[in-house]
């Protein structure tokens, strides 16, 4: 009896620690799994004929034909049937509009002329369009087979049921956003070319765009995901407190910094190759202006790498946008010559006249007077202005022709600068 209980308590414990190692081998974590999954894709004869006969099910050949020509043989089609119907015209000259005719304008310029090729035509556009949509439909066929098959072997199949609209959605989705890009490429260039001054904006403009279908297209994603799969971006970030903190900070930080590029490229302050300064001292040219971040090249050639929010509403003084300037300078006579010195200073300003076109007389100062009794000279102050812009080679050729103007008056009226002197003798 005792050795017929001892047996029945060992199969029992056999029993229990089988269970338990069966347990562990269902929740590893890869351990027996990867040769079972690798097993689902080892067919064999029965499974090859199946995915055939089931594929073959979904299969049309009219379906791929249609693709086939619209995707390939459209556009060279289209070709042939506009340059039949516009056989001769290579380039044409445009006809002049109504309002030209009524401000007695030429109509016509000579080299004023009009492509009309195939690759410049609308049919052109239209007939590569459809093509793309073809190409793309295949692709999306092509997605159907495989999700097809995949099903058939059963690797998974309760998961693929919605995988083929998804990637429809995603794919022509994504395509229609490009073609927006184009379109939007396509205008900004035409009206380019007609106000080339505002080059500036428009890039800001085309920026802005880029942006904006960027982050539609992100979103719209995000929402095909969540309708055909469960999968919600809420539960895609929610990896529990500290992450989701770290994401709100940093969602908060890139926010800000995007806002304040948008910002400064939309209010018109400066644009890229302005001459700038800024109101902590940050003086340079814009060599390019982001969304995040901003690269000033300092004067002495370092380019400086500035995060926009430390640029937002900072003070500013756009020195390219300024278009006069001002060229200041101080003069030591000796006292002998005090008297004399006025009627000097009329033929110094004479010479400044003669030598610097763009010296504005009306609406800015112009003088040249004695302005301060120093212990050993009397000092003189000329203040002239141009209308030139304070930065580049103009102003600096500009600033020299003051320089000698004066000094040829000086000469000319028979006066002498004061000698150095020791400023401790002051």
């Amino acid at each position: 009896i005792m050795l017929e209980n001892m047996g029945k308590y060992q199969a029992v414990k056999d029993s229990a620690l089988a269970g338990k190692v069966t347990s562990a081998v269902a929740s590893s974590a890869l351990a027996g799994k990867i040769t079972s999954t690798f097993q689902v894709f080892v067919l064999s004869r029965d499974d090859i004929h199946q995915i055939v006969t089931n594929v073959s099910e979904v299969i049309h050949a009219f379906d791929l034909v249609v693709l086939f020509t619209f995707g390939w043989m459209f556009v060279p089609a289209m070709g042939v049937v506009y340059t039949v119907l516009n056989e001769g015209k290579g380039k044409i000259k445009r006809v002049a509009s109504r309002t030209e005719l009524k401000k007695n304008t030429s109509a016509v310029d000579e080299q004023d002329e009009i492509d009309c090729s195939y690759e410049s035509s609308y049919i052109y556009q239209f007939a590569v369009h459809v093509s793309q949509m073809a190409k793309l439909a295949l692709l999306v066929y092509l997605c159907d087979i495989v999700v097809v098959a995949l099903a058939t072997i059963g690797y998974k199949a309760e998961e693929w049921g919605n995988v083929s609209n998804l990637f429809a959605k995603v794919l022509y989705t994504s395509w229609i956003a490009a073609r927006i890009q184009s379109f939007k490429t396509h205008f900004l260039s035409r009206f380019l070319r007609k106000c080339p001054e505002e080059c500036d904006k428009v890039l800001m403009v085309n920026r802005i765009l880029d942006l904006t279908v960027l982050a539609l297209l992100v979103v719209k994603i995000m929402g095909y995901f969540a309708m055909e799969t469960g999968v919600a971006l809420g539960s895609i970030a929610a990896f529990g407190t500290t992450s989701t903190l770290m994401i709100s900070f940093a969602s908060q930080e890139l926010a800000k910094g995007v806002a304040n590029g948008i910002e400064m490229a939309a209010s018109d302050r400066f644009f890229e190759g302005d001459n700038v300064h800024f109101g902590d001292g940050t003086q340079g040219y814009i060599v390019k202006l982001g969304f995040l971040r901003t690269k000033v090249r300092k004067y002495d050639g370092a380019v400086l790498d500035v995060p926009n929010t430390q640029l937002g509403g900072q003070r500013l003084i756009n020195v390219s946008k300024t278009k006069t300037c001002q060229v200041l300078t101080k003069i030591r006579f000796s006292y002998d010559d005090i008297q004399r010195i006025p009627d000097a200073l009329e033929i110094c300003k004479d010479e400044i006249k003669k030598a610097c076109p763009k010296l504005i007389i009306d609406g800015k100062p112009f003088r040249a007077k004695i302005s301060s009794f120093e212990t050993q000279f009397v000092e003189v102050t000329f203040n002239t202005n141009f209308s030139l812009p304070p930065t580049g080679e103009g102003f600096w050729a500009n600033r020299q022709e003051v320089f000698l103007a004066i000094d040829r008056g000086v000469k000319k009226a028979g006066l002498n600068y004061a000698r150095p002197f020791d400023p401790a003798q002051k």
